[in-house]
């Protein structure tokens, strides 16, 4: 039984989906998929609005994405576990960088979303930092 859907949003587009999740959880860091280097600065959520601060280069357009694959880790409180991976269209020559803003309404995105706070680990996808937000959070890089 597939269970596979997208949700998107201003600049992101949020997909469950276990075999894209598996693709981009054996390939971390692969070159196919990491053109643009990006990196999260912060995190912050409140309720069921998760906010994160990105850093790209300058003059690359295009939107993220975050995967999941939609299951639930059992612990307390339960965690889902997401990749965050970019799909940019072109980069026109630049230097320095930009920090886009992602908002991203977690009751919208996870259609079975459960009442408790659950913890959201934000993986990287093309590098190897990951991220713990218990609750309700607020991380800086």
């Amino acid at each position: 039984m597939d269970n596979s859907y997208q949700v998107s949003g201003v600049g992101y587009r949020f997909t469950v989906n276990q075999a894209k999740y598996q693709q981009l959880d054996f390939n971390r860091k692969g070159l196919e998929l990491c053109q643009v280097n990006f990196e999260i600065k912060g995190i912050k959520r409140e309720g069921s609005e998760l906010t994160l601060q990105i850093e790209r280069p300058k003059g690359c357009a295009g939107i993220y994405e975050l995967v999941w694959d939609g299951i639930w880790q059992e612990s307390s409180p339960r965690r889902m576990q997401l990749y965050l991976t970019g799909m940019f269209t072109g980069c026109v020559g630049g230097t320095g960088t930009e920090l886009d803003t992602v908002q991203i309404d977690l009751a919208k995105a996870v259609l079975s979303a459960p009442k408790d706070l659950f913890t959201i680990y934000i993986r990287e996808h093309c590098s190897f930092r990951d991220f713990n937000c218990e609750g309700n959070c607020e991380v800086s890089i």
